[in-house]
């Protein structure tokens, strides 16, 4: 993961930079004109069809992964050190449901002091597996290019629930869109607790959750470790902490908004691996 907050929310295979050779016209895009129109950003340019060949035939069919939302926004706070500093800002993330695939669409602002400071626009597998992602500061006038899989392998897109006490891994191959070449190759070995209730990550949640507790190498170096929870109540996961080397940061969920239907929610309780 990446270890700033506005960067570091985001999802397994999404924090190591991409390094490669590219090939043909890259298009740059001003960051002034992503921000005049986020949604449709998103909307236009993290879609099924975006990805490459290779990882859509993969994907599962539209209708045969129903997630029961259309629009699910969260908001709530990102706290912790990077290297000797210590860090906090505020975030919204929402999700938007992509054909009922289990794909989502995601677009997360940070902000510190009620001043917006970045955005990560994604499409994953549950807020699991980072499939295309672009994180852009306000600051800097061009926005960066999106880091893609061109391939993923073990096929892990049929996670409907997770069982309890098991491991699995799987490899995804990340580059830029018109990278050919050089990909750099992620392996991400990952390992559940047991079911408790949802209510002890957030007192206002319903339904069980379960962490999942993963671990992304490279060459056989570990990258970070990541702990995310699925919520069987909006049926995806959320990241709870992440660590690296020089950082660890830890995430705390307020609000809850599915379509439409707000709801206020206390934080909750540190991830565990009890059941209820």
């Amino acid at each position: 993961m990446k270890n700033h907050p506005r960067s570091a929310v985001v999802l397994t295979f999404s924090a190591v930079a991409m390094a490669g050779a590219l090939s043909g016209c890259v298009q740059f895009t001003p960051v002034k004109d992503i921000a005049k129109d986020k949604p449709g950003y998103l909307a236009a340019n993290f879609t099924i069809e975006s990805l490459p060949s290779s990882v859509r035939e993969k994907l599962p069919p539209e209708g045969s992964h129903p997630l029961p939302f259309k629009v699910l926004s969260i908001s709530g706070s990102v706290s912790g050190h990077i290297g000797a500093n210590n860090t906090s800002s505020n975030f919204t993330t929402t999700f938007v449901n992509t054909k009922d695939t289990g794909l989502v669409q995601q677009l997360h602002e940070v902000s510190s002091n009620g001043i917006p400071s970045a955005a990560t626009f994604s499409l994953s597998y549950l807020n699991l597996y980072s499939l295309k992602q672009e994180t852009t500061s306000y600051f800097t006038p061009i926005a960066p290019q999106p880091n893609i899989a061109h391939d993923i392998d073990q096929n892990p897109f049929n996670i409907v629930k997770p069982e309890e006490n098991s491991t699995f891994s799987t490899t995804v191959s990340l580059g830029y869109p018109a990278q050919l070449v050089n990909f750099r190759v992620i392996v991400a070995t990952c390992h559940t607790g047991r079911y408790y209730s949802a209510s002890r990550v957030n007192a206002g949640l319903s339904g069980n959750a379960i962490d999942l507790d993963c671990e992304e190498t490279k060459d056989g170096i570990l990258q970070d470790t990541t702990r995310r929870t699925y919520l069987s109540e909006y049926g995806i996961y959320v990241v709870r902490s992440v660590a690296t080397a020089a950082a660890k940061l830890e995430w705390q969920y307020i609000q809850f908004d599915k379509d439409g239907q707000r709801t206020e929610k206390s934080s909750g309780a540190p991830a565990v691996d009890k059941p209820a």
